[in-house]
C-alpha cells in the first residue's frame, strides 16, 4: 500500500513535469543564445544577481559580486538531488582544468549548512559551496527556473551577461564548450 502511494505521487509529479515542459519548452532547458522567450523568463539584471550574498558553509557571507571578472558558472543543487551529486565531480574537474585561466563555479545549495559541508568533503570540491536553504530556490526562479527544478545551472560573462541556463544536468561536454568558447582574455 504504502509503496503504491508513493509510486504514484512519483508518477503524478512527473506528469506535471512533463505537462510544464511540453507547454514551454524553450525557457527552461534551451542555451540562451538567440532564445528571446528563455531571456524573458529571467527578472533579474546582473546587478541584482552580483548583489545576492549567501553563507559558505562555514557561515561566512559570500557576495556573487566577488567573481564579477570571471566566468561564472552558478549551479543551484541539493544533497539529497541525485541528477545534482553525479554532475558535481565534473564541474569540480572543469574548475580545477579552466579555473586559473578565469573560470569561477560556485554551488548554491537549497539544503542546510551541515549537509552542505558534509557532502562538500566527501566529494572534495574545490569551489565555493554556498547555503541559501529555501532561498536558492526562490533565487533560482527569478534566474529562469520556472518549474523551481534542480540542478539548475546558468553561466554569466564577466560583467554579468548570462549567456546559458540549463534545467537539468549539464554534460561535461557541453560546459566545456560554453567554458572554452567563454572565457575571459585577462587571465
Amino acid at each position: 500500500m504504502r509503496r503504491s502511494l508513493v509510486l504514484a505521487v512519483v508518477v503524478g509529479l512527473l506528469a506535471l513535469a512533463a505537462v510544464a515542459l511540453l507547454l514551454d519548452p524553450a525557457p527552461a532547458l534551451q542555451n540562451l543564445t538567440g532564445s528571446p522567450a528563455a531571456k524573458q523568463s529571467i527578472s533579474a539584471s546582473p546587478g541584482v544577481i552580483y548583489a545576492a550574498k549567501f553563507p559558505d558553509v562555514q557561515g561566512k557571507l559570500q557576495s556573487l559580486a566577488q567573481w564579477d571578472k570571471r566566468l561564472l558558472v552558478v549551479n543551484f543543487w541539493a544533497t539529497w538531488c541525485g541528477p545534482c551529486k553525479e554532475e558535481m565531480p565534473m564541474l569540480r574537474d572543469l574548475q580545477a582544468k579552466f579555473g586559473s585561466r578565469g573560470l569561477q563555479i560556485v554551488g548554491i545549495a537549497a539544503d542546510t549548512q551541515s549537509n552542505v559541508a558534509n557532502f562538500g568533503k566527501s566529494i572534495d570540491i574545490n569551489y565555493p559551496l554556498l547555503v541559501a536553504e529555501t532561498g536558492a530556490i526562490d533565487f533560482s526562479k527569478r534566474l529562469g527556473n520556472r518549474l523551481g527544478l534542480l540542478p539548475h545551472t546558468l553561466v554569466l560573462k564577466p560583467g554579468g551577461e548570462i549567456i546559458f541556463v540549463k534545467l537539468g544536468a549539464v554534460s561535461e561536454t557541453e560546459m566545456a564548450e560554453i567554458i572554452t568558447k567563454n572565457l575571459p582574455t585577462t587571465y
